[in-house]
């Protein structure tokens, strides 16, 4: 069974949101207090102006609002999170394809695709570790359009489950310059992540951006 890992920071706003109101609703119980007060002793030679004192109570009905405020925020910021909540379970174990050169090996192997703008004499691939090490390197597809490329832990060298390699493809044209292909990398979400706001999906070590995934291909 899949294990579901969302991880939220939306519930302290929440709590924070929560400590706004308390800290408005005792603001608003002195001031009323202040108010009555000041009645109760005011100079009767000297009554309270009346343009001050409606200034008074328009403050008194503005701080109501704005506590009235902050409790629909903290009703929606709750209700935000359990929908989104929700909704990430679905993400989890999803197989997809992102705009990026960098991969996370899982279940042994490693994918990409490079994607070539037109026909090429020669393509070079190469794949490097987090260190910049090449782990394996080959010859690629040199007819224009998309191609893909799958290894395995027993193609590259010196590379174990979990770590994040990066595919450069670079063809060379028939004019003998080079040329950089575009290349997606394909992974499993084993987590969707909210924090400080963000959304972020992850897969082993590996961070993807949400706006870079280009398609869902359902659970590996």
């Amino acid at each position: 069974m899949t294990s579901v890992n969302v991880t939220t920071s939306t519930a302290t706003a929440a709590a924070a949101a929560s400590s706004s109101s308390s800290a408005l609703s005792i603001d608003m119980d002195e001031f009323l207090g202040i108010l009555v007060t000041q009645l109760q002793n005011q100079n009767p030679l000297e009554p309270t102006d009346v343009t001050e004192f409606t200034n008074q109570l328009v403050g008194y009905a503005q701080l109501g609002q704005q506590t009235s405020t902050n409790e629909t925020l903290e009703s929606l910021s709750s209700s935000l999170t359990s929908m989104l909540t929700t909704q990430s379970a679905g993400y989890v174990g999803q197989k997809v394809e992102y705009d990026g050169a960098m991969a996370p090996v899982q279940d042994g192997s490693a994918s990409w695709t490079y994607t070539l703008d037109g026909d090429a004499s020669s393509t070079a691939l190469v794949v490097t570790n987090q260190d910049g090490d090449v782990v394996w390197s080959g010859t690629g597809e040199t007819g224009d359009g998309e191609h893909g490329l799958s290894l395995s832990l027993s193609d590259m060298s010196d590379v174990a489950e979990g770590d994040i390699l990066t595919l450069t493809s670079v063809s060379t044209d028939a004019e003998s310059a080079s040329v950089s292909n575009a290349v997606t990398a394909f992974a499993t979400l084993d987590a969707v992540v909210f924090e400080d706001g963000v959304t972020t999906y992850q897969a082993g070590d590996a961070v993807i951006d949400p706006a870079a995934v280009l398609a869902f291909y359902g659970q590996a």
